[in-house]
């Protein structure tokens, strides 16, 4: 018995020295990193975590600041990334995890002491940051494709080059780099290139089979034994190119302005057609017979002028026709001019300023022939009233009151057009009173006219053309319609109602008018009857509402 005591005490003491050893041995392993161990070729055997750490940083220090260069799979594109940017940092904490401190693990004690002479470099990627920054810096080699274009300049050919369109794999980018970094400082990442629908190649057969020969030189045109030229400088403007179904460019021809061009180059060769005309010839309508012309067809024009562009010669040819006038002797005769159908006088006053004013309108107007379904526009025949057209300063009805306008006294005019229009029995298609009454023009069958806001319009029709005849002579505006005649009319004046009294006005202003005397404002109805070979066909009526005419003193000066 009592040697087995022994030798369970001797036992028990040599466990105890063992596990003692033991956990010498695993204090004295966790001191340290192994003593053989190398993390991406850098020896931190012996180390302490904090000086091995300390190594690691310093010899990884360049890598880690160094920026990681991307380039474009099948291309010449390339950008960097700064790590700490795109989200790379080291991972040394995790790299050195493990590889000391106290531990009676066997195992982790067994490798401390057998040593695992290699262990990667850990890192730490912000993957959200990383895309975020290779999609930032891609963006500035990245584009859409471009399509080559062709214009023409001032005769000149302008092309804008083609290119291909690039586009970054942003998550292969980001996998490889995951991958690599910092081991290795660039990494070729997937991209995907597409071309545009327009490409060089296009392109460059559009200019050399159309877009140069073009603008090559000029183009003659050939009509019987005499030439003309045109410049691409002229032509230019009307061609462009675009892209077909395929890509391939193809010229696009504004077809009027290329004819444009050819008849402006062509118009010396042109003997313009003079049209019949209606005059007054010893008291009666005369028609003048028309005259044919020569035109140069250049209803072809276009079309030729673009196979020409291209032609060896640069030539095309054109053909002379019969110019036809707008109106023949046919044509005019057949409007049946030969008789007046109504007049109309019109008494004025002395004033010279004014007179002058009726007598540049009437000019203008006289001998104006409108066809069958035309409608005469005094506003549109006579224009602004301007000095430079011959118009003076004389009185007009502005706002109630007398006032000096450049071609006052023109609604004379309208009133002597308004009664010939009334008594050949057309269309009055639009016209407005005066707003006080003026005696000389007859209550209710008058007309006023204003550039441009008040017009004088009537419409012909009869069958027949409707010649205006104007002349001013004898302190009167004489007005005469010459057509054939188709209605007799008949104006019943009704009588004057709801009178309204004026009155006096004192005005100081500079600019004052005077106005003469009180005329009371008054409304009248005048009926119109038109007959046609004795019965009548229409019966109209017309209310006018004059306001009052004041009496105005100018006191100024």
């Amino acid at each position: 018995m009592r040697e087995w005591g022994r030798i369970l005490a001797r036992s028990m003491i040599a466990i105890v020295v063992l596990a003692g050893a033991y956990l010498a041995v695993a204090w004295w392993t966790g001191r340290a990193v192994p003593a053989a161990l190398v993390v991406e070729g850098v020896s931190v055997g012996g180390m302490t975590t904090e000086q091995a750490t300390e190594r690691l940083q310093a010899e990884f220090a360049a890598k880690v600041k160094a920026p990681i260069r991307v380039d474009l799979a099948g291309t010449n594109s390339s950008f960097s990334l700064e790590p700490a940017t795109a989200g790379l940092t080291l991972d040394l904490p995790g790299t050195l995890a493990g590889l000391s401190g106290f531990t009676v693990d066997p195992s982790v004690i067994w490798n401390r002491l057998s040593g695992r002479p290699e262990r990667p470099l850990l890192v730490h990627v912000d993957q959200n940051r990383l895309s975020e920054a290779l999609t930032a810096q891609a963006a500035k080699v990245q584009s859409a494709p471009v399509d080559g274009t062709v214009s023409f300049v001032g005769g000149k050919v302008v092309t804008t080059p083609a290119h291909n369109g690039l586009a970054l794999h942003v998550d292969d980018a980001a996998r490889k780099i995951t991958q690599a970094w910092p081991r290795v400082q660039s990494v070729t990442a997937d991209a995907t290139v597409t071309e545009p629908k327009v490409t060089q190649a296009k392109l460059d057969a559009a200019v050399r089979t159309f877009a140069t020969p073009a603008m090559s030189g000029p183009v003659t045109i050939v009509i019987g034994d005499k030439t003309a030229a045109v410049t691409p400088e002229q032509y230019a403007g009307a061609l462009s190119m675009v892209p077909d179904a395929t890509g391939a460019l193809a010229p696009v021809v504004d077809t009027e302005a290329l004819r444009g061009v050819v008849v402006s180059a062509t118009s010396g060769f042109v003997v313009p057609a003079q049209n019949a005309s209606i005059v007054l010839e010893g008291g009666a309508p005369v028609v003048r017979p028309s005259v044919a012309g020569v035109a140069v067809d250049t209803t072809p024009a276009a079309d030729l002028l673009v196979k020409a562009m291209t032609a060896p010669d640069r030539r095309m040819a054109l053909s002379l026709v019969p110019a036809a006038p707008a109106l023949t002797t046919e044509a005019a005769q057949a409007l049946g001019v030969k008789e007046l159908v109504a007049t109309f006088d019109s008494t004025f006053p002395n004033n010279p300023d004014r007179t002058v004013n009726l007598t540049t309108a009437a000019n203008t107007i006289n001998g104006t022939l409108i066809k069958p379904g035309e409608v005469f526009s005094l506003n549109g025949i006579l224009g602004e009233r301007t000095a430079a057209k011959g118009y003076r300063e004389a009185g007009m009805i502005l706002n109630g009151r007398l006032v000096k306008a450049t071609g006052g006294g023109v609604s004379q005019i309208s009133t002597v057009i308004y009664n010939l229009a009334w008594f050949s029995g057309v269309a009055l298609t639009e016209h407005q009173a005066h707003s006080f009454y003026i005696s000389r023009y007859p209550a209710g069958r008058e007309a006023t006219v204003n550039w441009p806001t008040i017009d004088n319009k009537w419409t012909n029709t009869t069958p027949y053309g409707m010649l205006v005849q104007m002349w001013v002579s004898g302190s009167q505006v004489h007005g005469r319609m010459w057509s054939t005649k188709v209605y007799d009319v008949e104006a019943i004046e009704g009588p004057r109602t709801n009178p309204r009294p004026g009155k006096v006005i004192r005005d100081s202003s500079a600019g004052c008018v005077p106005q003469s005397s009180i005329v009371a404002g008054f409304d009248i109805t005048v009926k119109r009857v038109i007959r046609k070979a004795g019965a009548v066909v229409k019966t109209e009526s017309y209310t006018t509402k004059y306001d009052a005419e004041d009496q105005v003193i100018c006191t100024s000066g």
